[in-house]
This record gives structure tokens, sequence and C-alpha cells, in this order.
């Protein structure tokens, strides 16, 4: 099991849809926070990172039921990308 913790102090922001590749095929809905507003309490383990193309991108994943958790773009390694869906 993966546990988070999410510090949203302004709630859900601007959540969208990617037009990446992988992004399309998840369906995922992400919503944005800056990268010390995403913490992992648990289950670190159990995460994956793909990284395609470029390499610079980094996607993670469950290992065990294969769910996308978040990500970090390339273009905008500041801030964590989360599947909205699946919190």
């Amino acid at each position: 099991m993966v546990e988070f913790e999410l510090n949203l102090p302004e709630g859900l922001v601007g959540p969208k849809r990617c037009n990446c590749s992988i992004c399309r095929r998840k369906g995922a809905v992400m919503a944005y926070v800056p990268l010390s507003c995403l913490r992992i309490l648990r289950g670190a383990e159990h995460l994956k990172l793909y990284q395609f193309n470029s390499g610079v991108a980094k996607h993670y994943f469950c290992v065990n039921c294969g769910i996308y958790t978040h990500h970090q773009t390339r273009s905008h390694p500041t801030v964590y990308g989360f599947n909205e869906g699946w919190w």
C-alpha cells in the first residue's frame, strides 16, 4: 500500500489532462503541487519509476496494482503532478 500526504492550501487548482502519449493512455486527471507539498508516508518501496524518450520526466506507479500515482515533468520540474482520481 502506498500512502501520500498532500498539502493543498488552495484546494485542487486547475486539474487537467496531459496530452503526452503515456498520460493519454492512462486517462488520468492531474493537479499540481510544489515538490515540497507531496510527501510519501509509506509504501515507497512499492513505487517504480518509468522514464521514456528524453529520460528527464519521471512517472511513478505502484508495482502491485499498476496505478499511476504522480510524476515530475520535463517542462515544470519544480512541481509534482498527481493523479487526482486515485485520491
